[in-house]
C-alpha cells in the first residue's frame, strides 16, 4: 500500500471542496488504487476556514512554508490563486522535490515554462487538470492523445460566466441585466472584469498551447476581445442567419504559423459548440489520426473543480515518474489577428440619410470586399442612426479595417462598429 501525504494551501471554495472530497473518498481511493492519501497539513490565512471544515489544530497552519518545506509532505496543492505568492509556493514545492497540483491558470500562463523546468530538474510532476475547463478531464485527455496524435487545433468555450451571460442575452435580456443575474446566481464574480474582457479565456488558451503544442506564449501575445460590445440585437440577427455567438478561445497551426486568439465568434448552429449553454464549458480538439473530439461539462464550481484536483492527486500518486520532460519548442511564427482570413459579421451605425448605404457598399467594393448579406434596421432613433449588418465573404481583417476607416473619415458611420469573425470548424 502506497502512502501519500498532501498539504493543501488555500481553503476557499475549491480548497474546501478538495478537503471534503479527499475525506469522503479516502477509503474508495485506497481500495481501488492501493493509495492511502492523508491530508497532513492545511494552510489558510483565516482561522475561520479551519473551524468551518473542523480541521484539527495540529493539521492547520497560516504559514505555507510549513507545507512546502515539510519532509513529511509528498504533494503540495496550491489553491490560493493569483501569481506572485502562488509562484513562490509552487517554486518552493518543486525545489523541495514535491509534486505540485494546481488549478491556477494565470500562474501557468505567466510562469508555466519556469515551473516545468523546475519539475523536470527535480524529477517531480505538475498536475493542472483543473486549470482549464473546471471538471472536464481535457488536459489529461490531450496528454494521452499526443502519444499517438498530432494535435493541430482547438476551439473552446472556456469561460462559464461569459457563456451564461450570452445565453441570457439570446433570450432578449440586455448585457447589463444579464451580468447582474449571473452575479446573483454565483456564476460571475463581484468584479467580473477578467471574465467578460476575455483575459480569463486567454490564460486558458495559453495553458492549452503549452499542452497541445509545447508552446510557451506570453498571454499578451494572444489577441483578446471580450463580450462587452455584444448586444441582444447582434445575437438575434446572428440566430436569423443560422449562427450562435460564443466567446471562443482558438488556436491552430497552419503552415508553420500559430493562430491564437480570443474573441466573440459566429458559429454555425450545426456546430457542437453552438449548443453549449449557460455555465457549461466545452473544448473541441482536432488531431490528425483521431479527428475531432470534444470535452463538455461544468467549467467551474466547487465540486467539479475539486474533483479534477483530486483526480490529479491520484494520478500523480499512481506514477513513479510522470513529469513531462521539456521538449524543444517548435519554430512557429505568431499570426497577427489582422492577417487572419475569415468571413466577418460587421455591424455599423450608419447615418439615416438616403444614399448612405449605397456609399458604404461602394467603399466595400473599392476594397474588393464581397458581401454575402446586408440587413438594415429601418427604425430610426433620436440619434438619427440605424444599425446595418453586413456579412462578408472571406477576407483578411486588415482589409475590412481599412474600409471601416474610410467610412469613418467620410462621416458615413458613427462610433460603435462591431466586427465578429465567422468560424468554420475544420
Amino acid at each position: 500500500m502506497k502512502k501519500v501525504n498532501v498539504g493543501i494551501i488555500g481553503l476557499g471554495t475549491i480548497g474546501s471542496g478538495v478537503y471534503k472530497i479527499l475525506n469522503q473518498r479516502k477509503s474508495k481511493i485506497k481500495k481501488e488504487y492501493h493509495i492511502e492519501i492523508d491530508i497532513k497539513k492545511c494552510c489558510d490565512i483565516s482561522e475561520a476556514s479551519r473551524k468551518r471544515l473542523k480541521i484539527p489544530k495540529k493539521n492547520f497552519t497560516k504559514d505555507y512554508n510549513d507545507i512546502t518545506s515539510s519532509n513529511e509532505i509528498d504533494i503540495v496543492i496550491e489553491l490560493i490563486g493569483g501569481t506572485n505568492v502562488a509562484y513562490a509556493i509552487s517554486k518552493e514545492a518543486l525545489k523541495n522535490k514535491k509534486n505540485l497540483v494546481t488549478a491556477n491558470k494565470a500562474l501557468l500562463a505567466h510562469k508555466g515554462r519556469e515551473l516545468r523546468k523546475l519539475s523536470t530538474a527535480n524529477d517531480v510532476s505538475i498536475g493542472y487538470e483543473a486549470s482549464v475547463g473546471g471538471g472536464i478531464p481535457i488536459i489529461n485527455s490531450i496528454k494521452d492523445s499526443i502519444l499517438v496524435n498530432n494535435i493541430t487545433s482547438f476551439w473552446g468555450i472556456l469561460n462559464g460566466t461569459c457563456n451564461y451571460i450570452l445565453t441570457l442575452m439570446s433570450e432578449g435580456i440586455d448585457f447589463s441585466k444579464s451580468l447582474t443575474m449571473a452575479q446573483k446566481e454565483g456564476f460571475a464574480e463581484a468584479d467580473p472584469t477578467l471574465d467578460i474582457n476575455g483575459k480569463d479565456t486567454a490564460h486558458k488558451v495559453t495553458v492549452l498551447c503549452q499542452t497541445c503544442f509545447n508552446l510557451n506564449l506570453n498571454v499578451n501575445q494572444i489577441y483578446t476581445q471580450g463580450i462587452e460590445d455584444i448586444s441582444s440585437y447582434d445575437i438575434e440577427v446572428a440566430k436569423n442567419l443560422g449562427y450562435e455567438i460564443k466567446l471562443l478561445g482558438i488556436s491552430r497551426i497552419i503552415n508553420k504559423e500559430l493562430d491564437a486568439r480570443v474573441h466573440p465568434t459566429l458559429i454555425s448552429k450545426e456546430s457542437p459548440l453552438a449548443n453549449v449553454e449557460n455555465e457549461f464549458n466545452a473544448i473541441l480538439v482536432n488531431s490528425n489520426n483521431l479527428g475531432p473530439f470534444m470535452g463538455y461539462g461544468y467549467g467551474a464550481g466547487m465540486l467539479p473543480t475539486a474533483s479534477a484536483i483530486v483526480a490529479d492527486i491520484v494520478r500523480v500518486s499512481s506514477s513513479a515518474n510522470n513529469q513531462s520532460n521539456l521538449q524543444p519548442e517548435p519554430k512557429l511564427s505568431l499570426k497577427k489577428f489582422e492577417n487572419v482570413k475569415s468571413k466577418f459579421y460587421l455591424r455599423i451605425m450608419i447615418k439615416d440619410i438616403p444614399g448612405n448605404l449605397g456609399k458604404v457598399t461602394s467603399i466595400l467594393g473599392k476594397y474588393k470586399i464581397n458581401i454575402d448579406k446586408v440587413i438594415q434596421n429601418n427604425i430610426s432613433n433620436k440619434l438619427k442612426v440605424i444599425p446595418v449588418i453586413i456579412l462578408t465573404k472571406s477576407l483578411e481583417l486588415k482589409v475590412l479595417n481599412k474600409a471601416l476607416s474610410t467610412m469613418t473619415k467620410s462621416k458615413l458611420i458613427q462610433r460603435g462598429s462591431l466586427i465578429i469573425p465567422v468560424e468554420d470548424f475544420a
